[in-house]
C-alpha cells in the first residue's frame, strides 16, 4: 500500500516504540528471573506474573500492529539503499514480526505444558496446550524452556542489528531513516 509517504503512520510509530519497551522489559525480566532471583520466592512469582502478562500484552499489540500495517500506507523504500540493503531490511523486518510471534507462542506453550496456565494481570487466558511433562520421550518443559530462551536471544540479537543498521544509516551513510519511525518532522 505504498503511496509515496515518507513516514510510518502514527499508530505504527506508537506500536513500534511501546513494543520495543515491552520487549526490552521482557528480555530484562527473563534474564533476571532465570539467573539472579532465587527460585520459589515471592519475587520470582512477581516477575513470572509480570513477564507472562507483558507477553500476552505484546501478543495483542503484535496482532493489532499487523492489522494496522496492512491497512495504512507505508513509506517507500529508501531509493539510495543498495539491493543488498533492501533485502536485508526486508528480511530483518520480517524477522522482527515472526520472531516475537514464535517467542510468545513457545512461552505460552511452556507455561501451559508446565501446568501454570497463562494469565493476563490476573485474568486467566485460554489453555491452548495440555499440561504434559513428557511426550514421545521428550521432556516438553525443558524443550520449550530452551526454545523460548534461544528464540528470545535470537530476537534480541536481531533487535541489536536493527538498531545498529539505523545508527549506520543515520550517522555513517547520512540517510536519516530514523525520522520514518519518530514523531519529529
Amino acid at each position: 500500500m505504498n503511496t509515496n509517504t515518507t513516514q510510518y503512520s502514527a499508530w505504527l510509530k506508537i506500536m513500534h516504540w511501546v513494543m520495543a519497551l515491552g520487549f526490552f522489559f521482557m528480555w530484562g525480566s527473563g534474564y533476571y528471573m532465570t539467573t539472579i532471583v532465587e527460585t520459589d520466592t515471592p519475587l520470582e512469582d512477581l516477575f513470572f506474573g509480570l513477564h507472562i502478562s507483558t507477553g500476552v500484552t505484546l501478543l495483542f499489540l503484535l496482532i493489532f500492529r499487523v492489522v494496522i500495517r496492512n491497512v495504512t500506507s507505508l513509506p517507500e523504500p529508501v531509493a539510495s539503499f543498495s539491493k543488498l540493503e533492501r533485502i536485508g531490511a526486508h528480511l530483518g523486518h520480517l524477522g522482527l514480526y515472526l520472531l516475537p510471534a514464535l517467542v510468545i507462542f513457545i512461552g505460552w506453550a511452556e507455561t501451559d505444558l508446565g501446568g501454570h496456565g497463562v494469565s493476563w494481570f490476573g485474568i486467566s487466558m485460554p489453555k491452548i496446550f495440555p499440561t504434559m511433562e513428557m511426550f514421545a520421550g521428550i521432556n516438553l518443559g525443558d524443550t520449550t524452556e530452551a526454545l523460548h530462551k534461544w528464540l528470545a536471544y535470537s530476537m534480541f540479537s536481531l533487535a541489536v542489528v536493527h538498531i545498529a543498521a539505523v545508527v549506520k544509516h543515520r550517522w555513517f551513510d547520512k540517510h536519516d531513516i530514523l525520522h520514518r519511525m519518530t514523531f519529529r518532522k
